[in-house]
């Protein structure tokens, strides 16, 4: 896919990266909003994600509920007064998750099962099993209790279809594997859809470097770029 409208506020070093980094101008009029468990989410025809998803355990949940209370306000105003989210209800639900839930992410909470190589390794076959069938990836990150993509569904995939099919194939595995029951995953997962070519590298780069917070980050082996396929 490649970038075909011109856009005046791009700056050189933005054209440039057209040239390298595919993706598209969004339009916004197509983009549906649908109800996630906690976190309202957006899809997008021809568009590309960068979506998150962690383990179960990974955030105390005295913090869980903290953070869902305070969402839960916000989008129960906007119900109540009949009205989608404004822009900066969105902005603000989003700085909740990303900027809270990454805090305690990084910090390796949980059981960070996804340091087992086994384990990651499961994660890797699920994420590539479909690559370039139903969705093209552009960069995934196996952390220790959480997963990073970058992917464009490919064929009308939903990518809600794409996530779940990730998230349940990798829990029967993992718990076959460890011998364990019960959630493996988070219900929710951080979504959000890639609106410019600077953006896109700056995710893709977030994605790229997110391993630099972790002790084994220098022989940390879980994370790829297009690029390097």
């Amino acid at each position: 896919m490649n970038f075909t409208k011109e856009n005046p506020m791009e700056t050189k070093d933005e054209v440039a990266l057209r040239s390298i980094f595919p993706g598209k101008y969004l339009d916004y009029v197509d983009i549906t909003q649908y109800k996630g468990n906690h976190l309202p989410h957006w899809e997008n025809e021809s568009v590309i994600y960068h979506v998150s998803f962690r383990l179960a355990d990974s955030i105390p949940e005295f913090l869980v509920r903290k953070w869902i209370n305070e969402r839960n306000s916000i989008i129960d105003i906007a119900n109540h007064e009949n009205r989608l989210l404004t822009q900066e209800e969105i902005r603000r639900l989003q700085f909740l998750y990303s900027d809270n839930v990454e805090k305690y992410l990084d910090a390796g909470y949980g059981s960070c099962l996804l340091r087992d190589e086994a384990v990651a390794q499961i994660v890797k076959n699920s994420l590539e099993y479909y690559n370039c069938q139903q969705y093209l990836l552009h960069a995934w990150c196996i952390m220790p209790n959480h997963v990073h993509t970058v992917y464009e569904p490919l064929e009308n995939t939903p990518q809600r279809t794409i996530l779940s099919g990730w998230k349940s194939s990798t829990a029967h595995a993992i718990n076959k594997l460890l011998n364990r029951k019960g959630q493996l995953w988070q219900v929710d997962s951080y979504n959000h859809i890639i609106r410019t070519v600077a953006e896109y590298y700056n995710q893709m780069h977030y994605v790229w470097n997110n391993p630099r917070h972790i002790p084994e980050a220098q022989k940390w082996r879980w994370s790829i770029l297009m690029q390097e396929q």
